[in-house]
């Protein structure tokens, strides 16, 4: 734990009506009692009301304020801690804060308030990263995932599964120890039930990282197809802005473009790119080299689009472009079929469409006519419809992943040894060395470089 008294500007830098200052640490009422003069009650005899005074540096008042005091249990770090609300200007602000630094506090480093919380006990490791998940949050996704998250679900799960395993080996435990008295609650073959059972449970949240990486990291997704089918207006109209240029001229995109959308409940990376035509040719060298980045973007997407023109049979390029697709294994392919507003029935084969790619929709990006059906699709696919973040635990970080995948080979490789009779010294060696990695979603056991990795990305004052 660490026992200094930081402090930091905990608001948004840039002119306000009101600024934040937050204090933790051991000395924080010494150090709030050198800073600010009440014109009242005193904040540290007080804790958890706003006391109104004002901020002095050298015998200058900087500002009237108010001054919140928090006792350790009460305080978000699990520290004594305060909170100064001053007039949110820029000058004002710093005035005010390099007074909390000369009564005795040092700057807070990135994270280092949640840093604190998480070493007092006051949240996991996982809680902790959803709070960084949470302030970086740019798309309701985003937001639910964090508020899901920072509410605890992920650690009531591991903590669940954790008491299981450790009940198991207390039964290993006592074979091990007394092996001619059969002390054991369950026989080798209920363990070994009891750990494939466990290693089961943790498939089903391992399996749940494609939807949590989908939300918190985007899904790098590409819009592709021949010129002039509507990939510029399907782009448009996900973002819900006119952010690419639409004529009847085909070759109008010659760059890709990229923008972020939260979209069928997860968030895209998105990027409208260049018409890809028929044997790849044309004599504009500005869109030759568009058409040579779509393909890049198209090889190297997660998720692809590929827009079709409704009212006209396949082309021989687009048939081909399918069949490619069809043996990519590692993308998600859905066909937007699009100028529905065009046509009654689609004119191409829409069996041969069905046959290579995850998904199909009929949609008139023009109009918007089955884009419902078109987010319905991507949340189907990524397993995001009707999801509630809080209810159900969710990983979204690599090294969750990680981490369970390690500890579902252990347990395998544990049950695997009492099925083949051997001695039950093996079997718990690996059992409890899964149990060690299953402490590690929560903090329990994680080097200290890696916990500060994690805290080094959050921003200053959180």
């Amino acid at each position: 734990m660490l026992h200094d008294t930081v402090a930091a500007v905990s608001t948004p830098h840039g002119k306000g009506g009101i600024a934040v200052i937050r204090i933790s640490g051991e000395d924080t009422a010494a150090v709030l009692g050198k800073c600010f003069h009440t014109s009242g009650p005193s904040p540290a005899e007080h804790p958890r009301r706003a006391c109104y005074g004002s901020v002095v540096r050298d015998g200058e008042v900087i500002d009237t304020c108010i001054a919140t005091y928090f006792s350790p249990r009460a305080s978000f770090t699990g520290e004594a801690s305060a909170e100064i609300s001053c007039h949110g200007g820029t000058a004002v602000t710093a005035a005010v804060l390099e007074a909390v630094f000369r009564a005795g506090a040092r700057p807070a480093q990135a994270g280092e308030f949640t840093r604190r919380a998480f070493l007092s006990g006051k949240l996991s490791l996982t809680q902790a990263q959803a709070v960084g998940l949470l302030i970086d949050a740019d798309t309701d996704s985003r937001r639910r995932l964090a508020a899901g998250a920072l509410q605890g679900t992920l650690k009531k799960k591991t903590e669940g599964i954790c008491a299981r395993l450790t009940t198991l080996l207390a039964s290993l435990y006592a074979t091990i120890d007394y092996p001619e008295e059969d002390l054991a609650e369950q026989s080798p073959a209920e363990l070994s039930a009891g750990l494939c059972a466990i290693a089961e449970e943790l498939r089903a949240l391992l399996a749940t990282y494609r939807t949590g990486s989908a939300v918190a990291d985007g899904v790098c997704t590409v819009i592709c197809g021949a010129p002039n089918c509507g990939k510029s207006s399907l782009y448009n109209r996900i973002l819900g802005k006119d952010r690419a240029i639409v004529t009847d001229i085909a070759g109008t995109t010659r760059d890709v473009l990229w923008d972020t959308a939260d979209f069928g409940g997860i968030t895209l990376r998105l990027a409208d790119t260049a018409g890809l035509r028929e044997g790849g040719e044309t004599t504009d060298p500005v869109e030759k080299i568009g058409v040579e980045r779509s393909r890049e973007n198209m090889d190297a997407a997660e998720l692809l689009f590929l827009v079709l023109d409704g009212t006209r049979p396949l082309t021989r390029q687009e048939a081909q472009l399918l069949e490619a697709l069809s043996r990519r294994k590692d993308t998600v392919k859905i066909a937007v079929v699009n100028k529905a507003d065009l046509f009654p029935v689609p004119k191409l084969n829409m069996d041969q469409v069905h046959a290579a790619v995850d998904a199909a929709v009929v949609l008139s990006a023009k109009t918007g006519a089955g884009m419902d059906r078109l987010e319905g699709a991507v949340a189907a696919l990524y397993q995001t419809r009707d999801r509630s973040y809080a209810a159900l635990p969710l990983i979204w970080d690599a090294r969750h992943k990680a981490t369970l995948e390690e500890g579902i080979s252990l347990l395998d490789a544990a049950a695997g040894a009492l099925d083949a009779g051997e001695p039950a010294d093996g079997a718990c060696t690996l059992a409890e060395e899964a149990l060690a990695q299953l402490a590690l979603l929560d903090g329990r056991g994680v080097s200290e470089e890696i916990v500060g990795e994690i805290f080094a990305r959050f921003c200053v004052g959180k």
